[in-house]
């Protein structure tokens, strides 16, 4: 019995015209770019109920074996190497039948995104005192269609990587000198001031998903540079699940308390921010010249501070919140502060919110300080 035209057209259009296990395009010739049709259809459980018929020994009765639920679109190498006799022991029906399932419901879900909810993806990848994570595209794009099934675009490249900004090869990291800090600025805004700035002009960005994983001052300066003039969602990444996209059931929100200091005059030129959500910064820990300025404490009500605190969109946008509530006091009953001093024990999420928070022309300065062996320094100012 052969695999009938209508079935056969049901595996090709639930695959997505591509190969289920490695996303190949195979109705295409990667030479000559002609039109060809490179698939084939691998049987899941094989066609034959015979010990040399790859699965054939399953119960699945022999009229269903034809049928597109039974089949799998793949390149020639991968349908031959599922179906050779090493490869068995892996390659079980139950696994295949998973593959297909996760891999067709994802591309219905996708091909049902309308354009309007696409959305440009911008990575900024840096070492955190030489420790590096995965930040991946396939990693980004996953976690955009998990968290908000949007449609993750990577727009104005030359090879469809999207905005990109790597600091990994940037010297002096672990040392943290003044010329590193500098160096990493020049990185991120040559990325975001001119190739998102064009972007925008073209009308090519109206929402944007932000990744991140450097040292918390150049988050908090990346979030800076993503101004109010498009939508932007932050992602970071969870220790709990070491996955990047933000929970489908996410525990209740936290909300975060903002302790302000007491009878301060309004001539007060500098203050303190200090931001307890992953860690604790204890007041013995300020650098002397801060010790006695006018203090501002944001920490989570009714919890530890901790890694996993801001572990969803909506306990992000009430830290943010937060951070524009204080701002906001600032601006209306102390007009003469000029500069923030911000010492931060915050995940990536809350560092880039913070810089994007920020109004440069209302709120005071902010100078981001970074903990290097043990001590408090400023790393870079933003303005």
């Amino acid at each position: 019995m052969a695999i009938s035209d209508t079935e056969r057209l049901k595996a090709w259009v639930r695959a997505g015209g591509r190969c289920e296990f490695c996303g190949s395009y195979l109705l295409e010739g990667k030479l000559t770019y002609k039109d060809f049709t490179l698939g084939e259809l691998a049987h899941i459980v094989g066609r034959d109920v015979a010990p040399g018929s790859p699965r054939g020994m399953d119960p699945l009765p022999e009229d269903k074996r034809d049928l597109a639920d039974n089949l799998m679109l793949l390149c020639r190498g991968e349908h031959n190497e599922i179906d050779r006799k090493g490869s068995l022991d892996l390659m079980t029906v139950e696994r295949l039948r998973t593959i297909k399932r996760e891999r067709e419901a994802w591309i219905r879900r996708m091909t049902g995104l309308s354009p309007q909810n696409g959305t440009a993806v911008i990575r900024l990848i840096g070492p955190v005192r030489g420790y590096e994570v995965e930040l991946t595209k396939p990693t980004a794009a996953e976690a955009v269609i998990r968290s908000e099934e949007r449609f993750p675009d990577f727009p104005l490249s030359l090879h469809g990587d999207g905005f990109e900004i790597d600091l990994r090869n940037v010297i002096g990291e672990e040392e943290a000198e003044p010329a590193y800090w500098e160096q990493c600025k020049r990185q991120i805004d040559r990325i975001l001031e001119r190739r998102l700035a064009e972007a925008l002009r073209e009308d090519a960005v109206q929402h944007v998903s932000a990744f991140g994983f450097a040292r918390l001052p150049l988050l908090v300066y990346f979030g800076s540079r993503l101004d109010d003039t498009f939508a932007v969602t932050i992602y970071q990444r969870h220790r709990s699940t070491e996955a990047w996209n933000w929970p489908d059931n996410p525990e209740p929100s936290t909300s975060f308390t903002t302790k302000s200091p007491q009878n301060l005059p309004q001539e007060a030129e500098e203050g303190v921010l200090v931001l307890n959500v992953s860690g604790s910064i204890q007041a013995d820990e300020l650098p002397e010249n801060l010790k006695e300025l006018p203090r501002w404490v944001i920490n989570p009500a009714g919890r530890v501070p901790s890694v996993d605190v801001i572990d969803s969109l909506e306990t992000l946008s009430e830290f943010t919140n937060s951070l524009r509530s204080m701002l906001s006091t600032l601006e209306a009953q102390h007009k003469y502060m000029r500069t923030l001093h911000v010492l931060a024990a915050a995940p990536v999420s809350a560092a880039v919110a913070l810089g994007r928070v920020h109004d440069a022309h209302v709120h005071p300065k902010m100078a981001i300080y970074d903990r290097t062996d043990g001590r408090y320094t400023v790393a870079l100012e933003i303005s």
